[in-house]
């Protein structure tokens, strides 16, 4: 994938109170929970929760080329036709 994001991408990502979302982190692999564990606790006060998020759906930007053949996983709702 371009940009250097793919379906192992891994992104901790922080949220305040009010819902706003911070990235604290990135991986280009599977991390280990002590890895994740210690980007938390490095991380400010004043998040009250944390998500480790993989991207389901990686869509390019417009400028970087064409968006036709991005992939969007199969689930309830989806066809089997790519857009």
């Amino acid at each position: 994938m371009s940009g250097g994001v793919s379906y192992s991408t891994h992104i901790l990502i922080g949220v305040r109170d009010k819902g706003v979302m911070t990235v604290i982190a990135n991986w280009r692999h599977v991390p280990k929970q002590a890895d994740v564990q210690r980007e938390i606790d490095a991380a400010r006060d004043g998040y009250i929760a944390f998500a480790l998020c993989t991207p389901t759906s990686i869509i390019p930007a417009p400028g970087s080329g064409t968006t036709q053949g991005w992939h969007r996983p199969l689930g309830p709702g989806r066809s089997s036709r790519r857009v």
